[in-house]
């Protein structure tokens, strides 16, 4: 199958950002592409004012949700939505959830990022504190059935806890997702090797759009998205608003698979 991954620099203006998200979605079908990968905080980025997205969209139909459902029925595709908050009955602060549209418009899958980034950094930012504006998710490993194979969901911290991959790939995982908002001091460090390592690890594809460049004072993002083959091939991104057209193979896969049986081999 081939995948479109979005590159975006998202800001605060939401209506910008979707007439972001609508370009890469022409330029992912001219290019005969089957899916597209937008990144981590997609339709907003930068502000914890939140309350006009994350109070409409527990059905993935409000102000961003609706166009996307729209834009995959017209373009034929489907998309892997980063994440929007969304307010869930109950809780203080909302969760960053990863929705799963197919090419009709209809929501496969949702995810709500587990991992929250609370970390120092060498960077003008310094310190984040995702969990002062949101809730984590529930501790179960979400998967979706496509054309394409099994999708394993996840989002940008979440690489660096690789246990929750190999509950992925125990739950039947072929290629694992990971859109994400790397920062450039983080994402320059680690960012291709923890792809990589999930994806070898595993004996999956690991497929990653990545928010790339600079979106205000303090924060800049790494981007270089990318794909990781089972082997630990990459094929990757730059920074800037740009798309990367990449390719699965699910023969491949098995071959991988095949050759270099370390799932089999497992003792513990």
């Amino acid at each position: 199958m081939k995948w479109y991954l979005a590159q975006m620099i998202s800001g605060p203006d939401t209506a910008a950002n979707l007439a972001a998200v609508q370009r890469h979605l022409i330029e992912a079908q001219r290019q005969g592409c089957d899916a597209v990968q937008l990144p981590e905080m997609f339709a907003r980025f930068g502000t914890s004012k939140n309350a006009d997205i994350a109070d409409f969209e527990a059905d993935f139909n409000g102000p961003v949700g609706a166009p996307l459902r729209d834009w995959a029925r017209q373009y034929r595709l489907w998309i892997v939505a980063g994440t929007v908050p969304v307010r869930v009955a109950g809780e203080e602060r909302p969760r960053a959830r990863l929705h799963v549209l197919d090419a009709d418009g209809e929501l496969r899958a949702q995810y709500d990022k587990i991992h929250l980034f609370d970390a120092t950094v060498g960077d003008a930012q310094g310190r984040y504190r995702e969990s002062d504006y949101y809730q984590p998710g529930e501790t179960d490993a979400k998967t979706v059935d496509t054309p394409w194979g099994r999708w394993g969901l996840s989002v940008c911290y979440d690489l660096r806890f690789p246990e929750l991959y190999r509950r992925l790939r125990a739950d039947g995982a072929d290629t694992l997702l990971a859109p994400s908002a790397f920062t450039f001091t983080t994402g320059q460090a680690h960012w291709e090797l923890l792809c990589r390592a999930r994806a070898v690890e595993n004996g999956c594809y690991l497929v990653a759009a990545n928010q790339g460049g600079q979106h205000d004072a303090k924060r800049h993002s790494w981007g270089h998205s990318l794909m990781a083959d089972p082997w630990g091939e990459v094929v990757q991104l730059g920074e800037g608003e740009t798309g990367l057209c990449v390719e699965t193979d699910m023969a491949r896969l098995a071959e991988v698979r095949r050759n270099l049986p370390s799932w089999d081999n497992r003792r513990f």
